[in-house]
């Protein structure tokens, strides 16, 4: 099922139980309220509730790179996980990146049957990655480490067959594993509490000072609540969240039953 096709199949649901869903339209700021909060719109109206769930995403980060593009869809992938193998089948592959996901996705590649050559732009793999991590990669044969070294093309006619890295020129490769970050849609939330890289904090990440405001309350954040009594936040926004549909959706329903426990106290 594409993306689009579960987008509809959700909406059709949903508004059998009575949502009403209004796009396109981007909210561009969220205050509490004395009886909840208020969602502003880019056109000036407001949206007032009693409780809010921001799942407002992340995008991943990609290459700046020709026809990036055109292998996105086929050979270009932003996790390693049974699906992405299926189709690769065991080919050679590069994975770009030098923190913890990029080590794990190039030892399960690995593991899987497909030589892989990770991409460093740094020079010390050590730096970003688990030493766990690091003495695996060292020790396994099947994965080549190339530190201080960049993507810079992509090779193939209606498939990607090779690419060019600026250290050791072509080399042959199926697919493209991209792990150099994403950045969440969380610049409109400046009220709420978010980690060095601006994804959300949610429950017990709460930090200390964000948690003062539940004194009064007498009650701590409950299971995807935000630093702001009554936002709850899920799927790839949140500090921590899985960043697959599947999680994004077991934390969306979870972020309801919270929602529900707040408005029942």
């Amino acid at each position: 099922m594409s993306g689009g096709d579960l987008i509809g199949q959700a909406s059709l649901q949903a508004i059998k139980f009575g949502v009403r869903v209004c796009a396109p339209c981007e909210a561009v700021g969220l205050t509490p309220t004395a009886t909840g909060v208020r969602v502003e719109l880019a056109d000036g109206r407001a949206i007032d509730g009693r409780a809010a769930i921001v799942t407002s995403g992340a995008a991943y980060r990609r290459l700046h790179l020709d026809r990036w593009e055109d292998f996105e869809r086929s050979a270009i992938h932003y996790a390693a996980t049974p699906l992405e193998l299926k189709q690769v089948a065991g080919s050679p592959v590069v994975v770009v990146g030098g923190a913890n996901s990029a080590g794990q996705a190039a030892l399960y590649l690995a593991s899987s049957g497909s030589p892989v050559h990770l991409v460093v732009r740094g020079d010390d793999l050590g730096a970003r990655m688990s030493s766990y991590l690091v003495e695996r990669i060292a020790e396994d044969p099947r994965i080549q480490v190339h530190t201080r070294s960049h993507l810079v093309g992509l090779e193939g006619e209606e498939s990607l067959e090779a690419v060019q890295i600026d250290t050791v020129g072509d080399v042959v490769a199926r697919g493209v594993f991209c792990f150099i970050g994403a950045d969440p849609a969380t610049a409109w939330l400046p009220r709420i509490a978010r980690d060095e890289a601006g994804f959300i904090r949610t429950g017990t990440d709460v930090t200390s000072p964000a948690r003062r405001i539940w004194g009064p309350l007498g009650r701590e954040p409950l299971p995807f609540e935000t630093s702001i009594p009554r936002v709850f936040a899920a799927g790839d926004v949140r500090r921590g969240s899985m960043k697959r549909v599947a999680a994004a959706v077991g934390e969306g329903s979870s972020a309801v039953a919270s929602v529900h426990r707040v408005l029942a106290g």
